[in-house]
């Protein structure tokens, strides 16, 4: 059967649960709960997996139990173990580049600066799609000390209010693919920020 693998990466522990860090951790937790699925820590692949079987493929969600930048050699374990091929492979993370409440798909071969990136393409290679969701630029702040940093208050209400539109548009990456999903996804949040721009 077709399985693939959406990967949330994030730092272990409650203490980095609500870190801009773990936004993608975030997301899978979500979309787990939308599907109605379970979460099963599975220590042999040093990761916490919901396991759902639809529309004639099998749907790994996985958080790996492991520090963001030490990401790769988790989301190894799990593509050797379900024998998953690297394009069925969706790492959700989070991106300095973007505001808060944006977010864009893409299939690179760069790690963009993040070292948990860097770590999966050191373990996998290149080939996997990225969910980039954006964190805030990180202004007059260290980079660490940035991402390992909690959302204000305004930040979270549009987390919050972006959150259906993101699991509504990973759906959609399952469903169609990386190049229509693309397409459709990141031209919508261009049109978006010029909007956003021209006031």
């Amino acid at each position: 059967m077709n399985r693939k693998l959406i990967v949330g990466i994030g730092n272990p522990g409650e203490e980095y649960a609500a870190t801009r860090h773990n936004v993608g951790a975030r997301v899978v937790d979500r979309f787990c709960l939308l599907l109605h699925g379970t979460w099963k820590k599975e220590k042999k692949l040093s990761s916490t997996l919901c396991v759902i079987n639809q529309l004639g493929y099998t749907l790994i969600l996985a958080k790996p139990d492991v520090y963001v930048n030490e990401s790769g050699s988790a989301v190894q374990k799990i593509c050797q173990f379900y024998k998953i091929p690297i394009e069925d492979v969706i790492i959700i993370y989070d991106d300095v580049a973007f505001d808060v409440g944006d977010f864009r798909l893409s299939i690179q071969s760069g790690t963009g600066g993040h070292n948990g990136v860097a770590d999966i393409l050191s373990h996998i290679g290149p080939g996997f799609v990225r969910f980039r969701v954006g964190v805030g630029p990180k202004h007059f702040l260290d980079l660490k000390d940035h991402v390992l940093g909690r959302f204000t208050e305004a930040e979270e209400g549009i987390l919050a209010h972006i959150l259906p539109e993101i699991l509504c548009d990973l759906q959609l990456l399952l469903d169609k693919g990386p190049e229509y999903s693309m397409n459709l996804t990141n031209r919508k949040k261009n049109y978006e920020q010029q909007e956003k721009l021209q006031g």
